[in-house]
């Protein structure tokens, strides 16, 4: 046997690490691909299960309301009085749950965890080979 190009060798190598980089790299987009995508499954479907709980929690709410009205009415208010007096209520109740709500939603439930410790561990990996 006749030893080969060192330098040939050593081009052949780095050429498959970055064939190899290239791949990895490849297949952590469609896993972050996957991954948002089944997070954006499962939070529109969450978000439709709220938007059906909140059109019958509406109409409970209005009808607890009327009675509540009718109440204040029996109490000795008028139809107006009692009616603004729950207006009043429901407009503070809904800005305290409107803000509550607010500091909960957010899009960072949406964000890939798993495909961007991934490449994390693949970038000290690829570091700790080219060293």
């Amino acid at each position: 046997m006749t030893p080969g190009n060192p330098l040939r060798d050593i081009a052949g190598l780095a050429s498959d690490a970055v064939a190899q980089a290239a791949n990895l790299v490849q297949l952590e987009f469609r896993l972050a691909r996957t991954e948002i995508a089944e997070r954006s499954k499962t939070w529109s479907g969450g978000a439709a299960l709220c938007l059906a709980g909140a059109v019958f929690g509406a109409v409970a709410l209005f009808m607890a309301l009327q009675a509540a009205v009718i109440a204040l009415v029996a109490e000795g208010l008028t139809l107006l009085e009692a009616t603004l007096l729950m207006t009043a209520a429901c407009l503070i109740i809904a800005a305290i749950l409107f803000a509550a709500g607010r500091k909960r939603l957010s899009f960072e439930e949406l964000t890939p965890d798993r495909t961007i410790n991934q490449l994390t561990r693949d970038k000290n990996m690829v570091k700790e080979k080219m060293s």
